[in-house]
Parts: C-alpha cells; sequence; structure tokens
C-alpha cells in the first residue's frame, strides 16, 4: 500500500510539472558553445552558479523583418537567418554583447524593442564542420571570437573580432566555434 502512494504521487507530481524549455516548440535541446582553438564553453555564470546547467544555452530562431535585415549589412550576402541564445535560467535571459571583450546577459525582449541589437546573431557554417557566430552589434560585421590576453582569465577571452567571410581563406581557430552537447552532471550507471 505504501510503495502504491508513493507511485500515486510520483505520478501526480509529474502531471503538474511545467515542461522544461528544450521541450517547448520555439526552442532547441540545451547545448554548449564552445570555442574550436580552446574547447572552453561561452558562459557568463561560470563564477556566479554553481550549476552546471547555467553553462549552456537553447536557440530561438527570431523572424527576419525588414527592419531587422535593414540593420544588417550582410543580409544579402549571409542568409542564414537571426537567433538569440537563451540561458536556462529563464526564457528572457539572453546572451548579449557587452563590448569588443565581454559577453553577458540581457533580457531578450527589451533587446528587441530597444533594437541594440545586442542579443541578436547568425550563425555562418564553415566548410570543416564549424561555425562562425556573427553579431548584429555594430552592422553585423563582427563575430564571436577569442583572443589572447594573459591578464583576463582564459575562460573570460571571448570576445568581437572581425568575421571572415571569404570561405576560401583559411580561418584563424580563435574565430570559430561548435555547438556540443549541454554541459550537465554525468549520472551514475549501476
Amino acid at each position: 500500500m505504501k510503495k502504491f502512494f508513493i507511485l500515486f504521487f510520483a505520478l501526480l507530481s509529474f502531471l503538474k510539472a511545467e515542461p522544461s524549455l528544450d521541450e517547448l516548440a520555439d526552442f532547441t535541446p540545451m547545448f554548449a558553445i564552445r570555442s574550436l582553438e580552446t574547447g572552453i564553453s561561452l558562459s557568463p555564470f561560470r563564477k556566479t552558479s554553481k550549476r552546471l546547467e547555467d553553462q549552456n544555452w537553447f536557440l530561438k530562431e527570431i523572424v527576419a523583418n525588414d527592419e531587422l535585415k535593414a540593420r544588417d549589412m550582410h543580409a544579402k550576402d549571409l542568409p542564414f537567418g537571426y537567433v538569440q541564445f537563451i540561458s536556462p535560467r529563464g526564457d528572457d535571459i539572453c546572451l548579449a554583447v557587452l563590448s569588443e571583450k565581454s559577453f553577458g546577459t540581457k533580457s531578450c525582449k527589451q533587446d528587441l524593442q530597444d533594437g541594440t541589437m545586442q542579443t541578436i546573431f547568425s550563425i555562418i557554417p564553415m566548410t570543416n564542420g564549424s561555425i562562425q557566430i556573427r553579431s548584429l552589434t555594430n552592422g553585423g560585421n563582427q563575430c564571436m571570437s577569442t583572443f589572447p590576453d594573459s591578464s583576463i582569465a582564459i575562460e573570460n577571452r571571448f570576445g568581437l573580432g572581425e568575421c571572415l567571410l571569404d570561405r576560401s581563406i583559411v580561418t584563424a581557430l580563435s574565430k570559430l566555434f561548435f555547438f556540443s552537447p549541454a554541459i550537465i552532471e554525468a549520472s551514475a550507471i549501476y
């Protein structure tokens, strides 16, 4: 009888549970953004959160309207669409370009309303399976990159640099990224 009650209440808790972001139609499954040069994941929460899930992102497509395309100087030659990287902490917390040498977070909706484009990115596929991630700040002419600076911890050396848009030229590893499976705690198998 005790097992029956435990099973019954467990079932009730599952029925009342809210879906996670990766179960919603607008979001992809959780993943990590990693530098091809260092392998380190991009996360503004590395020092402020003990949860490994906070080092991951969800991808949300932004419908390209005429206003958005007008602010992107490469809209015609790079028609790959636009995305926001959403934090597992909430569906209105987006990865944002704070300066040319730092990333943080910002309200996704506020960024779309005020038009600063700090949370809007375009993903450029490369021939070697990696990607460049182009930011729409400053007209869309800069991409995520890593940079050498011994005064900054290596896990914080993410910023913006010039995009290399000519695919016939070998792109520096510092400008290349890849999406990896989500960083989560491993569960023991018995």
